[in-house]
């Protein structure tokens, strides 16, 4: 009787596979939704980086190229090009990189 207690009592404090399982299928989609909210962050941004002219690109060390290559499709970090370009450039003139965040 004792050990049916023990074993009744262990199996309470493990979750069951149905939990795991419930778990398991809320950090995908807690995944997926994070993958889709940075995509369309990057959407907005590009798009707000398009309507902006070659000067107002030069003053946050773009060009109006650098946006166009980050909006082609099928490009998985289109804010991560931009922001090696920009740095490519700055370290070109002999400039550090921006301080982190």
């Amino acid at each position: 009787m004792d050990q049916c207690l023990t074993e009744t009592a262990h199996a309470a404090g493990r979750p069951s596979w149905l939990a795991r399982s419930i778990q398991a299928i809320a950090e995908a989609a807690a995944e997926v939704r994070t993958g889709l909210s940075r995509v369309a962050m990057n959407r907005r941004v590009l798009h707000r980086l398009s309507t902006l002219s070659a000067r107002e690109l030069k003053d946050i060390g773009l060009t109006p190229q650098d946006v166009a290559d980050a909006g082609v499709p099928g490009r998985h970090d289109a804010i991560a090009l931009l922001v090696g370009r920009r740095d490519a450039r700055r370290r070109g003139r002999g400039v550090g990189d921006w301080p982190s965040a």
